[in-house]
């Protein structure tokens, strides 16, 4: 679960960060927009999962449908909203970047402590597991993040994308 989840969000990551270069107009502002987008959604969405798991019965079912919406929404509605987008200033650019960013920023933040509290439950030295957690995430977001270069250069950027959905399938 945990290997998945530090492989898809990477591919995800880099894979907008490519993709918002040129709504950007920099590869710079791109990286920073990005990651300052996912990463503060992510936070969120982590504050939020208590929420979500006590509404629903299947959270991470929820979770997968909402990404998979995301993606697809990105698929095919982010390259006409770039094109529209262009001739705006870069502070438009950048407030439609972090507000196209932020609600899968959320939904992938909320992954990560629902696999956490369920570690913690099922298990009876909780926190040792939960730390042994963090490391095979934090191990396959190194490897995802070369694995996202080998596969895009190889695949393209729109398959490793629909790559990410599988990947979080398997979590």
């Amino acid at each position: 679960y945990f290997a998945s989840l530090g492989l898809g969000f990477m591919l995800i990551e880099i894979t907008m960060i490519q993709r918002l270069t040129l709504l950007l107009g920099y590869p710079t502002y791109s990286l920073t927009v990005t990651l300052a987008s996912i990463l503060v959604s992510t936070g969120v969405g982590a504050l939020l999962s208590p929420r979500l798991a006590a509404r629903t019965r299947q959270p991470l079912v929820v979770l997968w449908v909402a990404l998979a919406v995301m993606v697809l929404v990105y698929q095919f509605l982010l390259d006409p909203i770039t094109e529209a987008l262009l001739p705006s200033g870069l502070g438009v650019r950048i407030l439609v970047a972090l507000l196209v960013l932020a609600p899968t920023g959320v939904c992938l933040g909320m992954f990560m402590p629902l696999g956490l509290r369920e570690v913690d439950r099922l298990s009876s030295d909780g926190e040792r597991q939960v730390a042994w957690s963090w490391a095979v995430n934090g191990f396959f977001s190194v490897i995802g993040s070369v694995l996202t270069t080998i596969l895009s250069m190889t695949f393209g950027f729109r398959v490793v994308m629909f790559l990410s959905l599988a990947v979080y399938a398997v979590a």
